[in-house]
């Protein structure tokens, strides 16, 4: 079992809880089936005790937790169980754990983790081991504003949980395996009558958010620019390949080795006058939303990496200077993206009065309001 980076940042949620959001991978050499039975992250500087509380589910609500998902896929014939989110792993099989490890305060976090890892072999042979360390905490998370601008803005594919498309999304690039969407979040706007659209969902003009301002979050460099992609179809993703999956982007250097991406921009929405070099200033408009590249429904994807590189990077926590959280979206993720994008209402809960956020990253399913004033 190896955690798929070198240290782990802990950020605090807007639902409350310091998070550990992270992957590892598992290889069964063996030639028969490995059983998992534990798979618990531990302190190993306090005697490998058990740390935090740790659970993660699936888009569908199904509890994945202390399981591993084969990177084979499934094939006819095949048994589901074997395939995916299982508590077994074939012989010469590999996959990948997900966790969420879960806090109440930041003086619980430890300063390493590593993992208890219980495995019963054919014929009950019981395997009990320690994996190695990573550390925790060397970084703290980046402190930037929020890029959009207006209230109901749901923070859709986000973190923590649910393995949503972004915290699922494990890519083979140049020889690893990389998370660069593990913290990444789609943001959709939703409308007075809980839903996406003012007229049929194919037609982009009935996004009332579609061509939205889109902000930078921090001062720094433009390091790559693309425009002049078309817009997709919603609902019909066309021509996608590793080259052009970002759709129409920006992604600007913030520092310390850290990049934001700003992807799928409405096209020709970019300023001319912003070219890779160029300066750009918190807050400062970059673009609009739109619906280019690997995107189902207009949307702005937005994350934080440490290599300027759409897909060859690993994912880094954030959390924003100011927010508003409005409400919280119902049902599971699965059941409300598919809701929303058939323009159907979905199930939204809001609080009687906006709640001031400082300093946190916004969390998966959350209803937020950004940069009013």
């Amino acid at each position: 079992m190896q955690i798929l980076q070198a240290d782990l940042i802990p950020v605090p949620g807007t639902d409350g809880f310091i998070h550990l959001a992270y992957a590892a991978q598992l290889t069964n050499l063996d030639r028969g089936v490995a059983e998992l039975e534990t798979i618990a992250p531990v302190d190993p500087l306090h005697d490998f005790a058990a740390v935090g509380s740790s659970g993660v589910m699936d888009a569908d609500g199904n509890n994945i937790s202390g399981t591993v998902r084969p990177f084979n896929p499934a094939r006819p014939g095949d048994d589901a169980a074997r395939t995916v989110d299982a508590r077994q792993l074939q012989g010469g099989a590999s996959g990948i754990a997900f966790f969420d490890v879960r806090f109440t305060k930041m003086k619980d976090v430890p300063g390493f983790l590593s993992h208890r890892l219980v495995v019963r072999l054919p014929g009950g042979k019981e395997v009990n081991e320690l994996i190695n360390p990573v550390p925790v905490g060397c970084q703290s998370p980046v402190v930037i504003s929020p890029p959009l601008i207006g209230p109901r803005w749901w923070d859709a594919n986000g973190c923590c949980e649910v393995i949503s498309p972004h915290r699922g999304a494990t890519l083979p690039i140049n020889g690893t395996i990389k998370l660069p969407e593990q913290f990444a979040i789609d943001y959709v706007q939703i409308n007075a009558k809980d839903g996406c659209c003012t007229g049929p969902t194919k037609d982009l003009k009935s996004w009332p958010f579609f061509g939205a301002p889109v902000l930078a979050v921090a001062d720094g460099l433009v390091v790559e620019k693309v425009d002049g992609m078309p817009e997709q179809v919603p609902g019909e993703v066309k021509g996608i390949n590793v080259q052009n999956a970002g759709g129409n982007h920006i992604i600007e250097a913030i520092g310390n080795g850290r990049y934001v991406l700003y992807a799928h921009l409405r096209t020709g929405s970019i300023p001319a006058g912003i070219v890779v070099g160029t300066a750009l200033k918190r807050g400062e408009k970059i673009g609009e939303i739109g619906n280019t590249g690997s995107s189902t429904a207009p949307h702005l994807h937005f994350q934080v990496m440490d290599s300027p590189s759409v897909l060859d990077a690993t994912g880094l926590p954030f959390v924003f200077d100011r927010q508003l959280l409005e409400g919280q979206v119902g049902g599971t993720a699965n059941e409300a993206d598919h809701a929303y994008e058939s323009g159907a209402s979905i199930d939204v809960s809001m609080r009687s009065a906006k709640s001031p956020q400082s300093n946190l990253m916004p969390i998966e399913g959350q209803v937020f309001t950004y940069n009013e004033k």
